[in-house]
């Protein structure tokens, strides 16, 4: 008895492209936090309201507050519900593009829907998870395949011509008018006009002719567009998309053309080729790691039903007749010009998708053209069905396991980033205004320093309802070079400023932290006692007599903070708890306390593994009269890290100055100073 194949029509196209959406991008949503641009975003709505946006916005692309001013409302602030519907959003966008090339190419809707297919996981975007921010972006790209297939359907239905017409300018217009990411997109209309109408007659003058009289509306909106964005451009200096490439071409044309080719040829070999290689990195393959398994699993199952799933498919239309021959070609003019002019604003903002952490968003443009052209390379490969589908699973596959295992690196960002902020409001339950954190380096992958201080506006409750903030992260490598040491140590003023966000402060009114992720040691929040911590990076040693623990205050303002929407529920209470409310209570001199908390960590199983966190327990120990046991946490201390010596004796010197040391044990400090060389001590 024959094998029973189910067979799947076009129908089923769309739930096939969400199955492999959600095995890509949905799979980590419900452990995906706040990363980025997500940060600002999700600050403005929940401390000031969605008509803040339209202050947010005005000075770089002020029509993009629309966007969140639908939306916002609708979504509020929970991450989960911002990663469902950028998803959702993606995926409509997805099929907007299916829709537009089945338009195009009626004859032809199996190699259409593998571009979909493609376009779906196209591996050159990597940045799915910052979803808030990239919420915009995907709204854009839907709006603008829902224009291009509104102006094919108004060419194939006459009757309708002037209801999708309208339709298709609006929407073009309002794309263009959000971000200039797709502007360069708008130019294969004329391309796709052009092939349309050469249904209704060879003769190329009346083809161009009425190609340029069906394109007159969008070309107008574009250059209407394009002269308000260069205008409006010119007056803010502060712009990071301004297109200086453009009066580059003035002033030095031969230089900035060979620039522009060198950013175009660049881009498009590495979104063409290099995106695809970073999907099958053979460092990524790694059975001990089972985070890295699962995403290889879930590839192989990405495969395997998309390789079923096309073999199956059944189109409606599938024969190549006289007329469509030429298909062939046409999708090769309109892939390169999508991949070449899709990046075409950026590149002429003198920046590519090649280089850097969030460089990838530049080919978003590009993935339409670049998904193209990889079927028609296949398409020239080999004329047999099967061999096609079956590549085209495999790289499905590896771009769905690539997609997994980015969105893993971004969920142990928002580990990072909960277990940071939450030892940060144990160690400082509430910080008085107008305070600037200051760290060595930026504290988390994806996120960035502006971000960060857009973060810590929302950990603690906000004294105002102006766009004057409370708090601000410095990033000392970044905001504070070594020239200006000097000055920071004497009282410098601090200001601030990111869109129409600003801070004001003092950097005598600053804490310094040192955080980073080795497995066991805690958030520190230092004061000038540190300056002999051999661990600290030497510029963040010298900063530290500015650090201000006076900033701390030792009881919250309000319950439910941190916000559990953004920083999860509190942690389970490990090491690193008791550690911080033992050096909470160490600032305010509450010994009882220290010690009460070391004696619950140590019956719960938690000890220090380094001497840093051993400090307030030495010192709580010296000063309730346990003098031998603090000498003993000192000799563990010292042995855990001889080259934290000078601490230490530091510590012992500030703990005699002002407590009296019985005579008995006067022999046992001198003894143990020796052992650590405090005599040479700074």
């Amino acid at each position: 008895m024959a094998q029973l194949k189910i067979p799947f029509t076009s129908r089923t196209v769309p739930l096939a492209i969400l199955l492999l959406c959600l095995l890509s991008f949905g799979l980590l949503i419900p452990f995906l936090g706040l990363y980025w641009d997500d940060w600002p975003a999700i600050m403005t709505i929940r401390l000031f309201g969605v008509n803040e946006f339209w202050d947010f916005y005005r000075s770089e692309r002020p029509f993009s507050a629309w966007t969140f001013i639908v939306t916002a409302p609708l979504l509020g602030t929970r991450p989960v519900v911002w990663h469902i519907f950028t998803l959702m959003v993606r995926w409509l966008t997805i099929l907007g593009m299916w829709s537009t090339l089945r338009g195009l190419w009626r004859k032809h809707i199996r190699e259409v829907t593998w571009m979909a297919f493609l376009f779906a996981i196209y591996p050159a975007f990597s940045q799915q998870p910052v979803a808030v921010a990239f919420s915009q972006h995907w709204i854009c790209y839907a709006l603008y395949f829902l224009s291009i297939a509104a102006m094919i359907n108004a060419i194939r239905r006459p009757r309708w011509f002037w209801p999708l017409t309208l339709l298709a300018v609006f929407a073009s217009t309002l794309e263009m008018l959000t971000m200039e990411y797709f502007i360069g997109l708008e130019l294969l209309r004329p391309a796709i006009l052009w092939f349309l109408l050469a249904e209704r007659t060879t003769s190329n003058r009346r083809k161009l002719l009425s190609t340029l009289l069906h394109w007159s509306p969008y070309l107008i909106a574009l250059i209407s567009v394009i002269i308000w964005r260069l205008k409006f451009t010119t007056s803010l200096a502060e712009d990071p998309n301004q297109p200086t490439m453009i009066y580059a071409l003035i002033s030095q044309p031969f230089s900035t053309l060979s620039r522009l080719f060198q950013l175009s040829a660049q881009d498009l070999i590495n979104n063409l080729i290099g995106s695809w290689y970073a999907t099958m990195e053979p460092s990524q393959f790694n059975q001990v790691d089972r985070a890295r398994l699962f995403t290889l699993l879930v590839g192989f199952l990405a495969a395997g039903l998309t390789i079923i799933f096309l073999r199956r498919l059944e189109p409606v239309q599938d024969q190549v007749t006289s007329q469509d021959k030429g298909w062939m070609r046409q999708a090769l003019v309109i892939g390169l010009l999508a991949a070449l002019l899709g990046p075409l604003p950026v590149w002429l903002t003198d920046r590519q998708a090649l280089y850097g952490l969030y460089g990838s968003r530049f080919a978003l443009a590009a993935m339409f053209g670049l998904s193209i052209l990889v079927v028609l390379f296949l398409e020239w490969l080999t004329p047999r069905r099967l061999p096609k589908i079956i590549l085209i699973g495999v790289l499905i596959g590896s771009s769905v396991g690539f997609h997994l295992r980015t969105a893993t690196s971004y969920y142990r960002s928002t580990l990072e980033q909960n277990n940071f902020y939450w030892q940060l409001y144990w160690r400082a339950p509430h910080i008085q205004p107008r305070t600037a954190i200051l760290s060595n380096d930026e504290l988390f992958i994806y996120v960035g320093r502006i971000s960060t201080s857009m973060a810590l506006n929302l950990v603690y409750p906000l004294s105002s309802e102006s766009p004057n903030l409370d708090y601000w992260f410095l990033e000392l490598e970044q905001d504070v070079n070594q020239k200006a040491i000097p000055n920071f140590l004497q009282g410098k003023p601090l200001e601030e400023t990111f869109r129409h966000y600003t801070f004001t402060g003092s950097s005598l009114e600053t804490l310094a932290i040192y955080y980073t992720d080795p497995v066991g040691r805690c958030l520190w929040v230092l004061s000038s006692e540190d300056v002999e911590n051999p661990i600290l990076p030497t510029r963040l040693r010298s900063i530290l007599p500015v650090s201000n623990l006076s900033r701390i205050e030792p009881t919250p303002l309000y319950a439910n903070y941190p916000p559990v929407e953004f920083f999860g529920p509190e942690p389970e209470h490990t090491w690193c708890y008791y550690y911080q409310k033992a050096d909470l209570a160490r600032q305010f001199k509450d010994w009882l306390r220290v010690m009460s908390l070391w004696e619950q960590a140590q019956a719960n199983g938690y000890l220090p593994n380094n001497p840093h966190e051993m400090l307030p327990f030495i010192e709580a120990e010296a000063h309730t009269g346990k003098w031998t046991a603090a000498f003993e946490r000192t000799s563990t201390a010292f042995a855990l890290d001889p080259e934290y010596g000078p601490r230490l004796c530091q510590l012992w010197n500030q703990i005699v100055a002002n407590d009296t040391l019985p005579e008995e044990f006067l022999t046992r400090l001198d003894k143990i100073k020796i052992e650590m060389n405090c005599s040479v001590a700074k």
